[in-house]
């Protein structure tokens, strides 16, 4: 089993319940390192419900959850041994195929990967970005940045680092920065701030204003 890395996206590819991913003869107790994609959140509640409820013990596995977060890299932990099973993204996955590197992924959660972008509401399309600042986590930097850098004619010049703290954006109109729709643009709602999360050229959504 340890001789095994898996690799699953955080929105669209989701690590299969470990329990599940592990179901053959497994040695009482063997030790696995699973990594999350980010902090622990509503999305990840799963996997530690199972940890909670000791699904994974009745498995014969002592998992160790880990969390993610905005500067770390999990495919680069993956490799070097340090987890042995991750939550990753689909670009990332079919980049580390392409170049031969030893991933495999086990399950998607989704139809459709939840990244995009935020954007205040004056920015109606991701051609809209082109002369703006843009938060990065350094896992985006190496999975769908050079696509979006590429696609829209964008420059790592824009860039600036996502620290998981949404003060840089809402101090400015001039940032936007990479988001779910389910958590992001939830938090500038809840703080009365209008934007934008756009998931595809075509797809703007606005959330609704809270309520009073």
């Amino acid at each position: 089993m340890r001789s095994i890395r898996f690799d699953t996206r955080a929105s669209t590819l989701l690590a299969v319940t470990l329990g599940l991913a592990m179901a053959g003869p497994a040695q009482a107790a063997d030790k696995v390192v699973f990594l999350t994609s980010w902090y622990a959140q509503a999305e990840h509640g799963g996997f530690y419900q199972a940890k909670a409820t000791g699904l994974y013990e009745k498995a014969g596995l002592d998992v160790e959850i880990r969390m993610g977060g905005p500067q770390v890299n999990g495919l680069q932990l993956l490799l070097a041994g340090e987890a042995d099973a991750i939550m990753g993204y689909d670009i990332q996955v079919l980049q580390a195929v392409e170049k031969g590197l030893p991933v495999v992924t086990v399950a998607a959660s989704f139809q459709y990967d939840l990244q995009g972008m935020m954007t205040h509401d004056d920015v109606t399309s991701l051609a809209g970005i082109k002369d703006r600042a843009i938060l990065v986590s350094s896992a985006g930097m190496t999975a769908w940045w050079p696509w979006l850098k590429k696609k829209y004619a964008l420059s790592d010049a824009q860039v600036r680092a996502y620290t998981f703290n949404l003060q840089p954006f809402f101090a400015d109109k001039n940032v936007v920065q990479q988001a779910y729709p389910s958590s992001e643009p939830f938090q500038a709602q809840e703080k009365g701030v209008p934007v934008n999360f756009i998931s595809s050229p075509r797809t703007v959504t606005r959330p609704r204003a809270p309520r009073s």
